[in-house]
């Protein structure tokens, strides 16, 4: 109980301080002056007043894009680990949402590297990478609203467990954090010394996969329901077939992800018919009162 205490003392100052308005606003600062940035060095490298190798040697205008997308990216997985003790249901819309994002920072790097001196038919591959992924992104955004629209929040826990749940919830969300942080702290470390971009969105979702095996395991200590536990189930196997999209080449990066989108739609929609079915058949065939 200590420990839970402990978590509750820690995770809603940080929650809060991440949703304040302040922080928002820090945010946006720091994304508008990321892409400011971006532009200047690019502008000196384009001059050839910026004589460095390296990282900063090879921005350029479009890649600026690039950039800031991905620092977005950033900060959405921080806003994802709020949502974990909200619901896995809510968890996994974040997950697709991230998805989204992702599909269109792709998009933006293959333009990165358009170049606008070559013609348009010795590009077209590149062009094509880049409507794959747009598309991608467009479905993926269209058919997330099906899968808001389709859930039902039920509680899985009786009224005296559901503080203890929600703060073992909360229990997981900082430790997924924490891995964040280390994970980008470790990313930055090796871009400086190297010179070279890397993204761990897809180590991330590999994080997500875990922190989503042990929800699932954790939720079983409240609810043995079959419905509950396949629904459970098949949310991390969501997770696994999003880190798939992400580590897949191009054109079949956009076909997994509308496959998982759909396929958690159909998760949450088949639990419903279960859910309800379930119940229909207990009060129709439960004793009547005397």
């Amino acid at each position: 109980m200590k420990l839970l205490d402990l978590v509750k003392k820690t995770y809603h100052p940080v929650h809060d301080f991440w949703e304040s308005r302040r922080t928002n606003y820090f945010i946006s600062g720091v994304l508008v002056s990321v892409f400011v940035l971006c532009m200047v060095v690019a502008l000196l490298n384009y001059l050839g007043w910026l004589p460095v190798g390296g990282l900063l040697g090879r921005v350029h205008f479009l890649q600026a894009v690039e950039i800031s997308f991905t620092l977005l990216l950033f900060f959405e997985m921080i806003s994802l680990v709020f949502v974990i003790p909200q619901s896995i249901a809510n968890s996994i819309g974040k997950q697709i949402e991230i998805l989204s994002l992702v599909l269109l920072r792709s998009s933006f790097k293959e333009f990165s590297h358009y170049n606008f001196q070559l013609p348009l038919q010795s590009q077209l591959e590149s062009v094509y990478k880049m409507v794959s992924d747009g598309i991608g992104a467009l479905l993926v955004f269209l058919l997330l609203s099906t899968y808001y629209g389709v859930q039902r929040h039920r509680a899985v826990t009786q009224e005296g467990d559901r503080q203890q749940f929600v703060a073992l919830k909360q229990f997981i969300a900082l430790l997924v954090l924490a891995t964040l942080l280390v994970l980008s702290g470790h990313d930055l470390v090796y871009m400086l010394r190297s010179g070279v971009w890397v993204h761990s969105v897809d180590r991330f979702y590999l994080i997500l996969i875990f922190a989503d095996l042990l929800f699932m395991l954790v939720a079983f200590r409240y609810t043995l329901h079959y419905p509950d536990i396949f629904r459970y189930s098949a949310f991390v196997l969501v997770t696994v077939f999003i880190r798939f999209s992400l580590l897949a080449p191009v054109y079949y990066n956009a076909l997994l992800s509308l496959f998982s989108v759909l396929f958690a739609i159909a998760v949450v929609h088949f639990h419903n018919l279960f859910t309800d079915g379930r119940l229909a058949y207990i009060n129709k065939n439960q004793p009547p009162e005397r």
